[in-house]
């Protein structure tokens, strides 16, 4: 049997080792995020993003959607949603989508490999609604408002990778 001072060296060690001194998969993202985004500092410090996890090409590896609000990324019809892939210690871009509303989810169907996702649609005159984004050859269309994307009359199983009540984080 292990005593008490025995479990609490064996503790600090786990706190003190490097694994859980390195940052979260969340901060190393928010970071990569407020460099791609620098420029935006002086001219839109108050940009906010929301952010979720999902593996969208089946590769065991979560894919990051980032959903940026500002005035320099949203209009009326949303804002725009960025997907980044891992790479080695960063992320790379694997596509954009502009006046997309809250939620995101990524969809328990595929297409061309990649998970389907549903994100909603409003502004310029039309109501709002969900609609489904599907993988093209090389990544998601940057427009969720014309074809391809088609309209849904319910939700589809999957899992909200970022919720409709996520007001975000301050970037900067």
């Amino acid at each position: 049997m292990i005593g008490k001072r025995a479990l609490y060296v064996a503790a600090l060690t786990c706190l003190a080792s490097p694994a859980s001194s390195q940052p979260s998969r969340d901060a190393e993202l928010r970071t990569f995020v407020q460099e791609r985004f620098a420029e935006d500092r002086a001219d839109h410090p108050n940009t906010r993003y929301a952010s979720g996890w999902a593996d969208l090409n089946g590769d065991g590896r979560p894919e990051a959607l980032v959903y940026l609000m500002s005035s320099n990324y949203c209009g009326s019809g949303g804002c725009t949603l960025f997907i980044y892939t891992p790479e080695q210690s960063s992320f790379s871009q694997h596509g954009s989508m502009g006046v997309t509303s809250l939620p995101v989810r990524a969809l328990n169907t595929r297409t061309r490999g990649w998970r389907d996702l549903a994100v909603g649609v409003s502004g310029g005159g039309t109501p709002a609604r969900t609609v489904l984004i599907q993988h093209g050859a090389i990544t998601y269309p940057e427009n969720p408002t014309v074809a391809p994307a088609r309209t849904l009359r319910r939700t589809p199983p999957g899992q909200v990778v970022i919720a409709a009540n996520d007001r975000g984080r301050p970037l900067f």
